[in-house]
Formats: C-alpha cells, sequence, structure tokens
C-alpha cells in the first residue's frame, strides 16, 4: 500500500444555531429553562407514580419509564449544547461525538419501543379487560421493557459503530448541534479513502473463494461424504418428521411442542445451508463459492444459529411456567404470547445475522481468497481480511456476549425456579415426572450453548483453524440430528405419537 497525505480527524466543531453571541445568550437561557421544565416534569412523573399506589399499574409502569428515558434522551444533548452556548467552545472529542450518539440512540430508539408497549397495554386493557390482569403481570412488563431497553443497545450499537468507522479525514465541523448520523456521514472521506491509500496495480476484488473443507486427502473424501450423506439424511428424516408429527397429532398442540416444532424447522434449514455445499465439494475437483453464495451462506446461518439460541430460551420460559405456574400456564402461554415468542425469536436471528453479514463483507479481500474452513463461517473470512477487522471483532465480541448472555440467562434463572419447585414436591414420583419435561430440552441446551460458547468466546490466541472445524462440524451437522432424537427418545408423549402414526410399535 501506498501512503498518502491524509489524517484522521481527533476533534470535531459543532456550527450549533448561530454564530452571534447575543443570540447565543438568549438561546441558552431558552434552552436552560427548557431542560429545567423536562427535568422538573419527569421526574415528579416518577416520583408521583412511585409515591402514588394508585399508580402502580402497567400503564404508569410504562409512563414511568418513558419519562425516565425522556430524562436521559434530552440529558445526552443538552447539558453539551448548553455548555458550548455558554462558553462559545464548540469543540467536541471523537470519543465524546461517538459517545454522545451512543446514548442518544439508546434512548431515542428505546422511547419508540416504549411507545409501542404502551400501545399493547392499551389495546390488551380495552379489548381484553378480563384478561387484562393476566396477560399484562408484572412479569409480562418486565420482559417488555427489557426487550425495548436491549433494542436500543442494539440499535445504538450498530449504529454507532457502523458510523464511527468511517474515516474522517477533511472537515471536522458538524452542521448541527449534537453528534448526528446525517451530518457525520456528509463529513467521512470512506467512499475515496480505499482508493487514495491502497495500491491499485496491487487491489483485486475477491468474486470467488475456495474452500479447503475438511481434509485434502483424497482418499478420506468418499467415506466422508458417505458419513455426512447418511447424517444428513437423518437429520432431515428427524427434523421434517417431528414438524409432521406434531402438525397431525392433536396431543401435541400445545405450547412446549410448538416451540419444538420451530426448533425443529429451524435444525432443518440450520442442516441445509451447509451440509449439502459440503458433500458437493467432497466429490468436487474444485471447491469454488462465489463472494455472493458466501455472503448468503453466512446470513442463513447466522440466522438459522441466532434463531435457535433465542428458541432455547423461549422453551425454557415454557418449562418455568408449566411447572411453577401450572394454575395460570394456559393463560401466560396462550397462543398469541407463543406466536410473539417464535417471531421475536426470527426477527432477533435475523437481525443479527444481517449485522454480522454487513460488516463482515465489506471488508477488503485483496490477498488470498483460500478459506481455510467446510463454509462461510466469520473467522477464517477475518483472517482472510487485508482490512482493519477491530470493529469486526468489537461487534462479533458485544453481539455474542449480548445474545449468548440474554439467552443463558435466561434458560438459567428459569431452571432455577423450576430446580426450587421440583424440589418441593413431596413425592420422587412427582419430582421425577416434573424433572422429565425437562431433561431432553436441557440437554439440547448444554451441547449447543457449550459448543457455541467453545467456539466464538475463546481468546483469539488460542484459536486453531483445524480444532475449529472438528468443532463446527458438530454443531452444524450433528446438533440438528441429535436434537430429533433427543426430544423423541427421551419423550413418551413424542414416543406414543410415533406408534399411533406408523401403526406399530417401533420403542
Amino acid at each position: 500500500m501506498k501512503e498518502a497525505n491524509w489524517t484522521q480527524v481527533s476533534e470535531f466543531i459543532l456550527l450549533g444555531f448561530s454564530e452571534q453571541w447575543e443570540l447565543q445568550i438568549i438561546l441558552f437561557w431558552l434552552f436552560l429553562l427548557i431542560y429545567l421544565l423536562t427535568l422538573i416534569g419527569n421526574v415528579s412523573m416518577i416520583v408521583l407514580i412511585q409515591t402514588d399506589s394508585l399508580r402502580h399499574s402497567p400503564m404508569y409502569f410504562f409512563l414511568s419509564n418513558l419519562s425516565f428515558t425522556d430524562i436521559c434522551c434530552s440529558s445526552s444533548i443538552t447539558p453539551r449544547f448548553l455548555y458550548d452556548l455558554f462558553v462559545g467552545s464548540k469543540v467536541i472529542s471523537f470519543n465524546a461525538c461517538a459517545t454522545q450518539m451512543w446514548f442518544f440512540a439508546i434512548f431515542a430508539t428505546t422511547e419508540c419501543y416504549l411507545l409501542a408497549a404502551m400501545a399493547y397495554d392499551r389495546f390488551v386493557a380495552i379489548c381484553n379487560p378480563l384478561l387484562y390482569p393476566v396477560t399484562m403481570t408484572k412479569n409480562i412488563c418486565l420482559q417488555l421493557l427489557a426487550g425495548c431497553y436491549l433494542a436500543g443497545v442494539v440499535t445504538a450499537i450498530a449504529l454507532t459503530s457502523g458510523t464511527f468507522s468511517l474515516s474522517f479525514c477533511g472537515p471536522n465541523e458538524v452542521s448541527s448541534y449534537f453528534c448526528d448520523i446525517p451530518p457525520l456521514l456528509r463529513l467521512s472521506c470512506s467512499n475515496n479513502y480505499i482508493s487514495k491509500i491502497m495500491d491499485k496495480e496491487n487491489y483485486t476484488t475477491m468474486n470467488e473463494f475456495i474452500l479447503l473443507g475438511l481434509t485434502d486427502r483424497p482418499e478420506l473424501q468418499i467415506p466422508l461424504f458417505v458419513i455426512f450423506l447418511w447424517i444428513y439424511a437423518v437429520s432431515l428424516v428427524g427434523n421434517l418428521g417431528m414438524v409432521v408429527l406434531i402438525g397431525i397429532d392433536s396431543r401435541l398442540h400445545t405450547p412446549m411442542y410448538f416451540f419444538l416444532c420451530h426448533l425443529s424447522f429451524v435444525d432443518f434449514c440450520y442442516s441445509t445451508v451447509i451440509t449439502p455445499k459440503m458433500l458437493v465439494n467432497f466429490v468436487a475437483d474444485v471447491n469454488v463459492i462465489s463472494f455472493s453464495e458466501c455472503a448468503v451462506q453466512f446470513y442463513l446461518f447466522g440466522s438459522c444459529a441466532g434463531i435457535e439460541g433465542f428458541l432455547l430460551a423461549a422453551m425454557a420460559y415454557d418449562r418455568y411456567n408449566a411447572i411453577c405456574n401450572p394454575l395460570l400456564y394456559k393463560a401466560i402461554m396462550s397462543w398469541k404470547v407463543c406466536a410473539y415468542l417464535v417471531i421475536a425469536s426470527f426477527l432477533a436471528g435475523f437481525i443479527n445475522a444481517a449485522i454480522h453479514t454487513y460488516f463482515t463483507f465489506q471488508l477488503q479481500f485483496c490477498d488470498s481468497n483460500i478459506i481455510n474452513h467446510f463454509f462461510c463461517d466469520t473467522p477464517p473470512l477475518l483472517a482472510l481480511s487485508c482490512s482493519d477487522i477491530h470493529i469486526n471483532l468489537i461487534i462479533i465480541f458485544v453481539f455474542a456476549t449480548f445474545n449468548e448472555l440474554s439467552c443463558l440467562l435466561t434458560i438459567l434463572v428459569s431452571y432455577s425456579y423450576i430446580l426450587s419447585a421440583i424440589l418441593r414436591i413431596s413425592t420422587s414420583e412427582g419430582r421425577h415426572r416434573a424433572f422429565s419435561t425437562c431433561a431432553s430440552h436441557l440437554l439440547a441446551v448444554t451441547i449447543f450453548f457449550g459448543t457455541i460458547l467453545f467456539m466464538y468466546l475463546r481468546p483469539s490466541s488460542s484459536h486453531s483453524m483445524d480444532q475449529d472445524k472438528i468443532v463446527s462440524v458438530f454443531y452444524t451437522v450433528m446438533i440438528p440430528m441429535l436434537n430429533p432424537l433427543i426430544y423423541s427418545l427421551r419423550n413418551r408423549e413424542v414416543k406414543d405419537a410415533v406408534k399411533k402414526a406408523v401403526g406399530r410399535k417401533i420403542f
């Protein structure tokens, strides 16, 4: 690469509303008054709701949090703005600008989701008044609130990392009174930054990759092809069979099997995204995959992996309600709630995969195109990139940590309550029956999250591509095959449904 005459901006100048000193003083007092009214009004609302027992209802719970969000949203912008008006210094450092944008994006996004949650609360209160106390329980309200804040944090991370991964090497005057996305994008020089610092003679854009696969030994290709073809066939039959079985047997039309049906469908997709291409590569002379095919495989794999994790968390929540709240189980886990949980799992998986795919495939691949793996996964692709990947590593760590911890915390908290409830059962038969409904799910959770955590949250210094490939085989090929076996061999209702479906005893 050739070096160019450019410097990275270390600070910005916020132009604000006006350069006139007299007008700035007037604006200072005007916005100070507005800010004080905002603080007094919202703090008073929070205190009033907390101190008045008549206001301890879901509507005022959301209103209290909306007031808190308004305070934070205003406080992320106004104090800095007032300081600039009073002092006349409009300089803000690069890090302070990024921090301001991050906090503003969190609370602005959270407020939007809170308003949507408040609309849902009013819908339930007016359209289903008799079920309102059961539907809008304290736990449901807390989960909606947590979802609002999580959506705000995820959105802010994506927007801030995407904006401040750009290069700012020219003017540093932001045509606004705070660090907002549109004026910052107008300052970015990233569109021509690469062409200025990259040696054009040595730079080519990759239009295809070569997958090295599991092994380069010819004598192993055919045996591996047969083994993985058999595994894939078992996975297809098991997962599609589970979907069909749950669909045709009315005894399995319960929330637990509703989630299991979707888990089987995701496992089917999960396996199909990876295995067919791997099987083709075993018998092909050259294991080539185009850039666009690699991106599609990467996105679909990321979606399925994310969806499966959130579905397993939803299944843990279902088991918690079934064992710890049996009398309210049908009211809490209604079909509408189950549908919402499944939709949320799919949306979370799709959004998570879209973010990772975007940031991975906007990197430059200008040297080798040989991927030391059997599919397009994050670590081998980052190893090929000639771009700065520190933003990608941060995004991977933040999102992987957030997704895994949110799912695992849901599962661990649910099972801690479940274990406590089981231990309170007086008879050993009752304890065994209660635990048997959770054993299959607990085994599936342990296998899935154990391999994912081992794969993606290890220190980079301990990564070995050959070791990664072996682990990847387990969670991309083996887990989709094992899940239907785990849920069928350890579940009497599924075994009875199979007997009924085939008309003879198999188990």
